[in-house]
């Protein structure tokens, strides 16, 4: 089978949504199918944080294309929602719309910084949204939280390869705090550099890490992208809790990573989260963040090895989330609705 993934955003932009992307095309790859990845020269905000030749060496010979129109060949194109996107992407195919961004169903309209491109995007769904997605034969949803009307909805989850993202490493000598993601108002980026000012100014042995940039910041330590998964898996597993305190999500692959290396996750008390059905740490603000990292610092202190029995409670709860589980589910879909008249 020809199957196209068709994106809105660069594969450089390194985000969430591209780690799936080139995560699938290399596993329908490996199982016999013809798989391209088309994209869009687009960044949010002009974030890049991959060069085309790591890119090259991400994707182990998965073709890339990018421009700002393609025509696509394929028996089945997988397009990631975006209102009109399809106008980029001429093909013949059935096609799959995937809705990998939250910002068509938040509340309510969220402020400038979150990027005018998106907020467009989200003004256009909530008038046409209904028809746009009528021209697709099929919806992929990640979160059970997100509700479309279409005539064939597909629920599928986001996944984690529990081969790779498992315990790994002993935890820090010191109270590490770790942030996976970019720097956004929609990750959360302005709590995590709050939470690093007060706590440390308490609690000086108290670390801070940010995997995402290097972005010299007095009270965070930054390393940078990290692409190797196994990399990542290392800094999961050295953490002592992993914050997330993120406004608006769609399924943040950062929390089933974390889980499955036994580190547990501090977050927002949002849908798509309180829908995962995981056992999270919930903070409501700034004080509560605060609050939750500064009772686990103690009890670390008071006994290290809690860490440790209760990482495999946590690593059991992701399990229906593993890759050789969920990537199955996600070929099933382009099979039905390639052959669905």
């Amino acid at each position: 089978m020809k199957i196209a993934l068709c994106l809105h955003i660069s594969l450089t932009f390194g985000g969430g949504g591209e780690k799936w992307a080139w995560t699938v095309a290399k596993y329908l790859s490996s199982k016999g199918h013809q798989v391209e990845i088309y994209a869009l020269p687009y960044t949010p905000h002009s974030r890049k944080v991959i060069g085309l030749g790591d890119l090259k060496e991400i994707l182990n010979g998965i073709s890339y294309h990018e421009s700002w129109h393609h025509s696509v060949h394929s028996d089945i194109s997988y397009m990631f929602y975006n209102p009109f996107g399809y106008i980029f992407f001429r093909c013949k195919s059935k096609k799959v719309a995937g809705i990998h961004s939250n910002v068509y169903f938040m509340p309510k309209i969220p402020p400038l910084n979150y990027g005018l491109p998106a907020i467009l995007s989200r003004l256009t769904y909530k008038a046409i949204g209904i028809v746009d997605l009528s021209v697709y034969d099929a919806i992929h949803i990640m979160n059970k939280a997100i509700k479309v009307r279409h005539r064939k909805v597909y629920y599928i989850p986001n996944f984690v390869d529990t081969n790779v993202y498992k315990p790994l490493k002993n935890k820090c000598d010191k109270f590490t705090v770790l942030y996976v993601g970019r720097p956004s108002w929609q990750k959360g980026w302005d709590t995590f550099l709050t939470l690093a000012n007060l706590i440390r100014n308490k609690y000086n042995d108290v670390e801070f890490i940010w995997v995402g940039g290097r972005e010299k910041l007095n009270d965070v330590k930054g390393l940078g992208y990290v692409t190797n998964d196994h990399e990542l898996a290392k800094l999961y597993s050295s953490a002592h809790v992993t914050i997330y305190p993120s406004r608006a999500d769609n399924f943040p692959l950062v929390i089933i990573e974390s889980l499955a290396c036994g580190t547990p996750v501090l977050t927002t008390r949002i849908p798509a989260h309180l829908s995962l059905n995981l056992p999270l740490i919930y903070a409501n603000d700034v004080y509560d963040f605060s609050q939750k990292i500064v009772n686990l610092y103690k009890d670390w202190k008071k006994d290290p090895s809690q860490f440790i029995s209760s990482s495999v409670m946590l690593r059991n709860a992701t399990m229906d989330y593993d890759s050789k589980r969920v990537l199955p589910i996600f070929e099933r879909m382009l099979k039905e609705s390639c052959l669905k008249e």
